[in-house]
């Protein structure tokens, strides 16, 4: 394989999710399980291509009605061993399925993107309401490994990984929440509500491919969250203001926050909470970073009005789905998890240095933070 390039891909479509592309979900209710993972020309060559209508067989000498084509596509439901043990997608439908979203910004697309994440909403929603929708289509995946230049990946499997991780993921997170909201003595402490991103169900969606005179139809998974209207902690966090003429909302950039180290190490200390509170309900998400933590209120210099919120868990451990099964940890010292040195690689811009490297003066700040830990 030495030498190989991404192959010259003249039939392959421009990737299609723009703002103004409009598309139907279809409720995604346990669909196919695993398949067989190739590396495939357009994503193609597991499907059959789609056949031309036919008359369908007449019931009682009547006219059954006129044509109708085969289901051919097949969807790749990968299965992380490492996250869940069976399929994680079966979804209450949360609207109509002949309802159609329309794209309207994007947060990470185009061709070779991995998951294409976009801002969405109703077509039919006078208010206009925004989700965030990811996509994962594989044939916007890129062709070469990442961790290993000028070698081919299998995009099919990287898709189906991901999406099969982060919907499992999420499955879990509510569950443990709705679980925790019906018990009596309720543990503040294990609230994980606010912690993520609402979940709003998975869902998938069709693409048409031409491949050398065939039309194929290929089954495209995505999930549907909550939208804030922020950045990541590292860029920008939310703040609400009463001069503000759009929806009463602005963004500050975090340096240029008031009591900027202060609010920062604060704030880290908020992520780092819901990071673990998450983990204890089972969910390992696997990458915190100030780039999937958002920070939502309407005061960044109040101690108190504003929360932080972990997303994206396509890396993540679902504990309980694990192969062997594993509990996740009863409990988790705030201290010690926020004095973990691998930190200082991923919030160096983002926390003081002397919190990396002054040990007493970081103990005490985190001791202000969380009174009741005892590392």
């Amino acid at each position: 394989m030495m030498g190989w390039e991404v192959p010259d891909d003249r039939e392959k479509p421009p990737c299609p999710y723009v703002i103004g592309f409009k598309f139907e979900p279809r409720p995604w209710e346990q669909y196919r399980q695993i398949l067989n993972f190739t590396q495939t020309r357009y994503c193609v060559r597991d499907l059959r291509p789609d056949e031309p209508s036919r008359p369908a067989t007449p019931v009682n000498g009547a006219d059954g009605g006129g044509g109708a084509k085969k289901p051919t596509a097949t969807a790749k439901s990968y299965v992380s061993s490492s996250s869940c043990g069976n399929s994680p997608t079966r979804t209450t439908p949360v609207s109509a399925p002949r309802r159609s979203l329309i794209i309207d910004s994007l947060i990470r697309s185009g061709d070779q993107a991995g998951a294409q994440v976009v801002t969405c909403y109703w077509e039919d929603d006078a208010r206009k309401t925004i989700y965030v929708v990811k996509i994962y289509n594989p044939l916007y995946y890129s062709f070469e490994e990442a961790d290993h230049p000028g070698m081919p990946t299998d995009v099919v499997w990287n898709a189906a990984r991901d999406y099969s991780i982060e919907a499992a993921a999420y499955q879990q997170l509510r569950a443990y929440e709705t679980s925790w909201a019906g018990t009596t003595l309720r543990d503040e402490s294990k609230n994980i509500h606010g912690c993520y991103p609402a979940f709003f169900g998975c869902f998938y969606t069709t693409l048409k491919l031409v491949c050398s005179g065939n039309t194929y139809t290929r089954i495209v998974p995505l999930i549907l969250t909550e939208h804030f209207q922020s950045s990541m902690a590292s860029q920008t966090v939310v703040v609400k203001t009463r001069n503000n003429p759009t929806n009463g909302w602005a963004k500050i950039r975090v340096v240029e926050l008031p009591g900027t180290e202060d609010f920062r190490i604060h704030a880290f200390a908020r992520a780092a909470s819901a990071f673990m509170r998450l983990t204890m309900a089972g969910v390992g998400q696997g990458d915190f970073a100030p780039r999937n933590i958002f920070l939502v209120g309407n005061r960044p210099d109040s101690a108190n009005d504003f929360r932080a919120v972990i997303g994206d868990f396509n890396v993540a451990k679902i504990f309980p789905l694990m192969t062997p099964k594993r509990n996740p940890p009863a409990t988790m010292d705030p201290i010690s998890f926020c004095e973990d040195s691998s930190w200082e690689d991923r919030f160096h811009d983002w926390l003081p240095q002397w919190f990396f490297t002054d040990k007493e003066k970081r103990r005490a700040c985190l001791r202000k933070e969380f009174p009741s830990s005892k590392p």
